[in-house]
């Protein structure tokens, strides 16, 4: 079984509703709140535009000539620990392209980013999420934009989303995992993204016909995606992504990602693993909730890998799954969250809290019974925790597993503990 993310309920929302987003003042942005981070740092974010000059933008996109000479072109989220300094009296910000200080040099004129980068973004994804277009544009993170990288010696993870779906809609669950001390690097996956906005105002989106081959479309879908993840690593490990990070934090990266992004995830650690020429390190990798399929079901990994899954996804009702765990021939674990669906690991259930009775009835059973919070205390809760262990060597595995014992009964082991 392979799990799709929501390119069909978008679709459908999109052909039904348009939305038209006026700009609003952003002291109204108190109207709405996402959870509070909850790590010791507060976070920065950047929105970055990198090129990929040896590739070019797939014949098949809707916007891209046949001959497909355009290079390809990544949108980039990173969000990072920055200074206490910049946090003090900071407000709800309508852009994150542009940083606001004051003619001291006093960080705390830096403004907390939107949850959508740009307005015009925000129109798009309000199709999908409902009609409450003013609420969409008000909603800030708890991330500050543009603001410095803290002088801390955090490591790097690199995250890979579903098909249809976009970074966009991880952005509580990034911000809450840099805020335990991690640089989160999230791409948009261009043209099997839902939506990516680029700072000229161009558009990339996923094609109509995209799944209309799915089965025969995943391998070359997930090849391209394990390049982003590999250019990216390049990218940092050269220095050359973004200014602020040093190479020191990019010796190896860590890789997790949800639904076809898990799978991503798996190829990308499976693919470092065999090739002795390949400058990137992925010593581990999780999966939220995507099935495995490709070349590293057959492989397999000798690297420590986590599998987390929905309430009903697990080697029971995923044979991908059970025939996966059988070629985990490293350290291993699955672990099932209760209350949620396919679509809980993305912002749904955080969304649906946050938005209330805006929130669509019909995404409702899309994002499971979970509370939004909590959901989001468990997932970076697990992810911090498995990290430390087999990227950083800051804990051990035991230490995971009692973290984990820690999150039941909202959570529960394959094996027993």
């Amino acid at each position: 079984m392979v799990n799709l993310p929501v390119t069909g309920l978008l679709a459908a929302a999109v052909a039904t509703i348009t939305a038209t987003i006026a700009a609003t003042d952003a002291t109204t942005s108190t109207q709405l709140q996402l959870p509070r981070l909850l790590g010791s740092y507060p976070v920065g974010t950047v929105n970055l535009e990198v090129t990929d000059h040896t590739r070019t933008v797939p014949s098949t996109a809707t916007n891209a000539s046949t001959n497909s000479t355009e290079p390809r072109r990544l949108m980039v989220s990173v969000f990072y620990p920055t200074t206490n300094a910049t946090t003090k009296n900071g407000n709800a910000s309508k852009s994150s392209s542009s940083r606001s200080r004051s003619s001291s040099g006093n960080n705390s004129t830096y403004q907390r980013a939107p949850y959508f980068a740009s307005a015009t973004s925000a129109a798009a994804f309000a199709t999908y999420l409902g009609n409450a277009t003013t609420l969409l544009t008000n909603l800030a993170t708890w991330a500050y934009a543009d603001a410095p990288l803290a002088a801390t010696h955090a490591s790097v993870l690199l995250f890979s989303h579903g098909l249809g779906s976009s970074r966009l809609l991880h952005a509580a669950f990034l911000a809450d995992l840099a805020s335990r001390g991690w640089i989160v690097v999230a791409p948009d996956h261009p043209y099997d993204a839902w939506y990516t906005e680029y700072p000229d105002g161009s558009v990339a989106r996923m094609p109509d016909a995209a799944l209309d081959d799915f089965p025969n479309e995943l391998p070359g879908l997930v090849d391209t995606r394990v390049k982003d993840i590999t250019f990216l690593a390049g990218l940092l490990q050269n220095g050359s992504l973004w200014r602020g990070l040093s190479t020191s934090s990019t010796v190896d990266i860590g890789i997790l990602g949800h639904s076809l992004g898990g799978n991503t995830a798996a190829q990308t650690v499976a693919r470092s693993s065999s090739s002795s020429s390949s400058s990137s390190s992925f010593p581990c990798g999780a999966n939220f909730d995507g099935g495995i399929f490709g070349p590293v079901a057959a492989t397999g990994l000798d690297r420590p890998f986590l599998q987390i899954g929905a309430a009903n996804h697990n080697q029971t009702t995923d044979a991908t799954f059970s025939h996966f765990w059988s070629v985990l021939h490293g350290f291993r674990r699955e672990l099932t969250v209760n209350s949620t669906v396919h679509q809980s690991f993305m912002d749904l259930p955080v969304l649906r809290d946050v938005l209330g009775d805006e929130f669509p009835v019909d995404l409702r059973n899309q994002s499971g019974t979970a509370p939004g919070a909590r959901l989001l205390q468990i997932e970076t809760t697990l992810v911090d925790a498995f990290f430390r262990f087999c990227l950083t060597k800051t804990a051990s595995s035991d230490d995971f597993d009692q973290v984990a014992k820690s999150l039941a009964p909202d959570i529960w082991p394959r094996e027993v503990w």
